[in-house]
């Protein structure tokens, strides 16, 4: 656990988290030293023109720094192409790149997590999610916020953050239940 991380924690911060797309799943969690809350969350198709009434994740997570004063991280799915795959959609590259522009311009964020693609799958199923009271209610438009959420709990268990790990990975087995505080969504998904 690193040194920033574990003195965040202690004195609070905001998680962003992004799962970049087509459809960029963002998700904004308020971490306490003992609970979290999700605060918002918002599906963002891509749309470097801004001719839709969307727009670039890199826009919302600005508004959330605004929105929300005191300290701020951000945990984003790190992608890569890889040469075994058929379909060479670089959109999330694309995506990443405009917000890694935004980090660099403006400096928000007092850390910064890329993290690998395959470990949230695996380490965070469904029912974890469900466990945290994070699933999004199964709707299908917020499978991407749900995929930033796993990159969520699985970056706060590496940190060895009690709230989730008690909650999510109990000894013994199974996940269990547990309600974090949470308000009605102020989250957004355009309709298409």
């Amino acid at each position: 656990m690193s040194r920033t991380t574990s003195a965040s924690t202690r004195h609070g911060f905001f998680l962003h988290c992004m799962d970049p797309g087509g459809d960029t799943g963002l998700s904004l969690l308020r971490i306490e030293a003992d609970d979290f809350e999700l605060v918002d969350w918002a599906t963002i198709p891509y749309d470097p023109s801004l001719e839709t009434d969307a727009a670039m994740p890199s826009m919302k997570l600005i508004e959330w720094v605004d929105r929300h004063p005191g300290r701020h991280q951000f945990l984003y799915e790190n992608f890569h192409l890889r040469n075994n795959s058929a379909q060479k959609d670089t959109t999330a590259l694309r995506v990443i790149g405009s917000v890694e522009q935004m980090l660099f311009e403006r400096r928000l964020y007092e850390s910064v997590h890329p993290q690998e693609p395959v470990e949230a799958k695996h380490m965070v199923p469904d029912e974890v999610l469900e466990a945290l009271g994070l699933h999004m209610e199964h709707q299908h438009a917020q499978r991407h916020v749900r995929d930033s959420l796993r990159h969520a709990v699985t970056h706060l268990t590496r940190m060895r953050y009690l709230p989730v790990c008690r909650a999510a990975y109990p000894k013994g087995g199974g996940a269990t239940s547990r309600s974090p505080r949470s308000r009605p969504s102020s989250g957004s998904t355009p309709a298409r």
